[in-house]
């Protein structure tokens, strides 16, 4: 049997029986897309904040919650919304989930597709920045658990999502809430798709093949904002 050749398709990957993948290990080298559908389900994935004191919840109005679209978007379908008035001009406000069924230990390339409803305004200004155009909305992927860690007296995050609108390490910046209406015009709720486009970060997995994701806004607008995550699509890409 030694030097034969064996191979079977296991839930879309293929699964290698030969004697060298036995020792090395079997790896598929195709992307790899997931795609997190949240009106469907929460899908696992819970809201968090940081940039902002501790103790400071109530007044910086923070909700993460899920409920349905807003008018004249499908208001039987929920999302998952998150909320904030951001009195720290950097307020952070985010979702994260696990995601399974890649080669463990293994360093990826991955980009990614979301899309939010929103509804704020193009080409308005407001206090410290645009309530559109200076709300950037950021994605991003991590070996460990994102979450939000006590840094002397306020809450930061414990992965390198970056400032304002750059990204960071863990992170891309893929754009800002602001949708088609015009700045005086009546707000109305749209969907709105992002993406990063060629741009990719590098991300390794855990040994079980699995790896953090999250999405979030990184706010320079001194008020309130407020949306909606409809979907999250992840390409990963063998490096």
């Amino acid at each position: 049997m030694v030097g034969r050749f064996y191979s079977m398709v296991l839930h879309g990957w293929p699964f290698c029986l030969s004697l060298l993948t036995l020792l090395a290990g079997c790896k598929n080298d195709d992307p790899h897309t997931v795609r997190i559908d949240f009106t469907q389900s929460t899908q696992g994935w819970v809201g968090g904040f940081a940039d902002y004191p501790i103790g400071e919840e109530a007044f910086f109005e923070l909700e993460a919650d899920y409920r349905a679209l807003r008018a004249p978007l499908n208001t039987s379908q929920n999302a998952q919304y998150i909320s904030g008035n951001n009195h720290s001009d950097d307020l952070w406000m985010y979702y994260k989930g696990q995601v399974a069924g890649l080669d463990a230990n293994r360093r990826y390339a991955v980009r990614f597709d979301v899309e939010i409803a929103t509804n704020v305004e193009n080409g308005c200004v407001g206090v410290g920045g645009a309530p559109g155009e200076g709300v950037t909305v950021k994605a991003g992927a991590s070996t460990s658990e994102p979450q939000a860690v006590m840094v002397g007296a306020d809450w930061r995050m414990n992965v390198a999502k970056g400032m304002q609108t750059n990204g960071g390490e863990n992170a891309l910046a893929i754009g800002d809430v602001a949708n088609t209406v015009p700045c005086g015009e009546p707000r109305r709720w749209e969907l709105k798709q992002l993406s990063s486009g060629l741009e990719a970060l590098q991300v390794e997995t855990d040994g079980s093949g699995s790896v953090w994701l999250f999405v979030g806004t990184d706010s320079g607008f001194e008020a309130t904002t407020r949306i909606y995550y409809t979907w999250v699509v992840a390409t990963f890409e063998p490096m």
